[in-house]
């Protein structure tokens, strides 16, 4: 969908849409809550809304772990408007009143119990919806309907096991998924139905949101689970070799592995990016604008081998390698080559790693090197970080047994020829171990190397960004986030793709004091915002220990000396702040506004954050906003506070910086 014409600055509410109810919705919010919510944020002024992926994850609570590209969650059904629901009202009604008081959304329960619930629905009308010419319509319309309902249906028939866990079908055929279909026919019906349904549902909430002039910003991740229909049915299109993630950073030493499979750029592109395409058009039925998650991987994306369980052993992909030619110019020799590469170790090295402890590890999990006594080498079959962190021992030995495996200048790649640096190449106490002329040649040519690979992820990122931006008239923005090469601003400029900041991250990292950008050197196209559902909210940046208040405060131009706390009127002055930026769009998550509000931010700020990257469950996806969208729409002081501030915005004129 179009998002229109741009004559103002555009200001929005970000929400996931798991965390909103009304007195309609059950446990979770739904597709139908968006409707008043919409009709809140258009006595706000507001022009967006911004939402979390909305694709169906089975029992997996985060939205970034989808089980297809193109089917909706089920669990945002509102089941009180499904056709044939009211026999079932006591039912419904009874688990209405029993997810009401819920603090948090308990995802897994409701999910479980509106599966369950659909499920009645649809077996009391099945010899209605066999035949329904408009429902087989839908599933001939959509070519991922089939393989998707069959994928699902197997699913359950195997316990919920992952793909590669089942005995049968594990590499179908399209005639397979045929067989499938008609075999399993009121199953598969049913999982099409809920697609029917849930897309329905959305297409109904969306058309009233546009009716009140408001759009609609959705989300696509740029991966997709392993055990997804998508991965199961169009296995080409995936390489189940590597694991895609992020490299090591400030945060996180071993960097972050996702667990989700790379893509095969080369067979997508001779498909004519097909898959993409059929993805981008699924997604324009519901978004006038979509955020692309990760746009960074679109340049090189972080591959770890399968056998890998940290982000510290990937590589980029694409990225040019040194040559074997290159380093034997240079002056080195195979032998030193595959020695930084699979180091092997005498009995003192191995004692710094590995202490009082050397001689019995090593009777178990080394040997010698071929044709060396006093040198050895782990065995093969410990040679990878999850056979490593499986061993039988403490936490501190599988930490220096890591260590040891770590120490190298380049990682294994299949490719005797091409080498390719380890992260932390620089400080490993293998590279020490050569003359210091060897260690000064490879500074040189690792450095070189990595000056070499801008214009290549640049060349990389226009193909692949130019299908994504050209593709639908949906208005494209960008999650350009983490370690930015210096072409990643030229691209998204060429092909208008906006940007994304996030001020407490604006900031200049390459000076001393690393200062934030002001808001008039934000870049016209990017959304700006002063939070997002992976970091904290503003409350609680504000709480965080290594936050410095006073340099915040300097640099918004606010008076005085930066409060402890921040009360209502603070985050006022803030959000006043920020909304002066330079961005055509500003998007605050809804937390972020609660806080203009005593009442709705009565919490410990830590229980309004959506997600900490990095860790599994807990509390993550499971936020749930304070009030409903009743009581929203009732809350005339919030609406007066966040109408003037939009206002404020929106009466600037788009010419002036």
């Amino acid at each position: 969908m179009r998002y229109g014409d741009l004559t103002s600055f555009q200001t929005g509410v970000a929400v996931p849409l798991f965390s909103l109810h009304s007195k309609h919705s059950i446990g979770i919010g739904e597709f139908l809550d968006l409707i008043p919510f919409a009709q809140w944020a258009k006595f706000c002024g507001f022009n967006i809304i911004q939402l979390l992926p909305v694709n169906d994850t089975g029992s997996e609570p985060s939205p970034y772990s989808a089980r297809s590209a193109f089917a909706l969650n089920p669990v945002f059904i509102n089941v009180q408007s499904v056709e044939g629901a009211t026999v079932l009202e006591h039912e419904i009604e009874k688990a209405r009143a029993q997810f009401a008081g819920i603090e948090r959304v308990d995802y897994y329960r409701i999910t479980t119990w509106k599966r369950a619930i659909l499920r009645k629905i649809f077996d009391n009308q099945y010899d209605v919806l066999k035949s329904s010419k408009k429902l087989l319509a839908w599933i001939d319309k959509n070519s991922w309907v089939k393989s998707y309902c069959v994928y699902c249906t197997l699913k359950a028939q195997n316990n919920e096991a992952s793909w590669k866990d089942w005995k049968k079908f594990q590499n179908p055929s399209a005639a397979d998924v045929d067989k499938l279909w008609m075999k399993n026919y009121r199953d598969v019906l049913f999982q099409a139905w809920m697609q029917y349904t849930a897309e329905g549902q959305f297409t109904a909430a969306v058309n009233e949101v546009s009716k009140l002039g408001l759009r609609l910003k959705g989300d696509v991740p740029i991966l997709i689970n392993e055990d997804s229909a998508d991965v199961w049915f169009d296995r080409k299109y995936f390489s189940l070799a590597d694991r895609a993630g992020a490299p090591p950073d400030m945060f996180s030493y071993g960097g972050q592995n996702w667990g989700f499979p790379t893509y095969r750029w080369d067979v997508l592109e001779a498909d004519d990016f097909g898959w993409w395409r059929r993805r981008l058009a699924q997604a324009s039925k519901f978004y006038h604008a979509y955020r692309i998650d990760h746009v960074l991987g679109f340049f090189r994306i972080w591959a770890i081998p399968e056998s890998e369980s940290t982000g510290i052993l990937g590589r980029f992909q694409p990225s040019i390698p040194l040559t074997w030619d290159v380093l034997r110019n240079a002056g080195f020799y195979r032998e030193t080559l595959e020695y930084l590469r699979r180091p092997n170790f005498s009995v003192d090295q191995l004692r710094e790693f590995l202490g009082s402890e050397t001689d019995r590890l090593i009777s178990l999990y080394f040997e010698n090197l071929p044709g060396k006594f006093d040198r050895f080498v782990i065995k093969p079959e410990y040679l990878s970080e999850r056979a490593i962190l499986s061993l039988d021992e403490p936490q501190e030995v599988k930490d220096s047994m890591l260590r040891v495996y770590w120490n190298r200048v380049f990682i294994p790649t299949g490719d005797e020829n091409t080498f390719y640096p380890y992260w932390y190449w620089y400080n490993q106490p293998v590279l020490f171990t050569l003359p210091q002329n060897e260690q000064d040649k490879l500074h040189d040519l690792i450095g070189q190397n990595e000056q070499a690979q801008n214009a290549l992820w640049e060349q990389n990122a226009m193909k692949l960004l130019s299908v994504l931006a050209n593709e639908t008239d949906m208005l494209v923005c960008a999650e350009d986030l983490g370690a930015v090469p210096p072409c990643v601003p030229t691209v998204l400029k060429k092909l208008d793709i906006m940007s994304l900041r996030i001020e407490r991250w604006a900031r200049n990292w390459n000076v001393p004091y690393s200062p934030y950008y002001s808001m008039d050197e934000y870049p016209r196209l990017s959304v700006c915002t002063t939070s997002c559902h992976d970091t904290s909210t503003l409350r609680g940046m504000w709480e965080e220990p290594d936050f410095d208040k006073g340099f915040y405060w300097s640099h918004a131009g606010l008076p005085g000396v930066a409060p402890e706390k921040l009360t209502p009127p603070v985050v006022h002055d803030i959000l006043s702040h920020v909304f002066t930026a330079n961005s055509l769009f500003c998007i605050p998550p809804i937390q972020d506004y609660f806080a203009l509000s005593a009442s709705l931010s009565d919490c410990d700020p830590k229980e309004e954050r959506v997600n900490i990257p990095g860790t599994v469950g807990g509390k993550n996806w499971t936020y749930r906003t304070p009030c409903s969208v009743e009581d929203l729409l009732a809350n005339a002081g919030l609406i007066s506070e966040i109408s003037k501030l939009v206002e404020e915005r929106k009466s600037r004129a788009l010419w002036k910086i």
